[in-house]
């Protein structure tokens, strides 16, 4: 009788015998060889990068503004004193308009009490004297008395000083210079201010009428 040897077979497994999941890891969780970068400390060059920009910003701020408000009060100035120089050009004009107006010489006076003619160098050295402004109100001739047009824009009106310079007579006859015949040179001054009266200008002119 031949003896038969008889395999034992394994045994079933349990996921043989029942449906069962098997869940397989991910080896390269187990291992790490990819984890997270960690996070690094903020240093804070971000954030005074950040301030040194919005201070440098600030700065060219206020300087524009400074900027800006000095170029206004620049052009304010120069238009006060550009108002100032047309007053006193004005009353340059409105005292050469009186002087024409003149049907004969005047007798020039100390006090201008004569059409408001004056000796010549009545008030000295009228290039330094003429800066007192208390000389003009009592003085001088205020602007408009010839019929010229009102001045807009003015703190007050321009005035002016007439001085009869020089007479040079038409002849070498005392007839013509007794009666005044010939040419009379004037010098006029005229003191005008702008829209404020802080700025002043002073002008001077000479100019000639002839008496017949």
């Amino acid at each position: 009788m031949t003896g038969v040897s008889a395999r034992s077979s394994p045994a079933p497994s349990s996921c043989a015998t029942r449906g069962c999941t098997v869940n397989v890891r991910d080896t390269r969780a187990a291992t790490g060889s990819e984890s997270m970068p960690a996070r690094k400390p903020q240093q804070g060059a971000a954030l005074i990068t950040s301030l040194i920009i919005l201070l440098v910003l600030t700065v060219l701020g206020v300087s524009a503004m400074s900027t800006s408000s000095l170029e206004e009060l620049m052009a304010g100035n120069l238009r006060d004193q550009v108002v100032s120089f047309q007053a006193a050009e004005s009353a340059l004009r409105d005292a050469e308009r009186m002087i024409d107006a003149l049907p004969a010489p005047p007798e020039p006076t100390s006090t201008g009490s004569n059409n408001g003619i004056y000796l010549r160098d009545t008030f000295g050295d009228f290039a330094t004297t003429a800066f007192d402004a208390s000389i003009w109100p009592a003085a001088a001739t205020e602007y408009g008395t010839a019929g010229a047009v009102n001045l807009s824009g003015v703190a007050e009106d321009p005035f002016y000083i007439v001085e009869q310079y020089q007479f040079v007579p038409k002849d070498a006859s005392l007839t013509s210079r007794m009666s005044g015949q010939g040419k009379i040179f004037y010098r006029i001054t005229s003191r005008g201010v702008g829209v404020s009266a802080n700025a002043v200008t002073l002008l001077q002119v000479t100019t000639a009428k002839r008496f017949q």
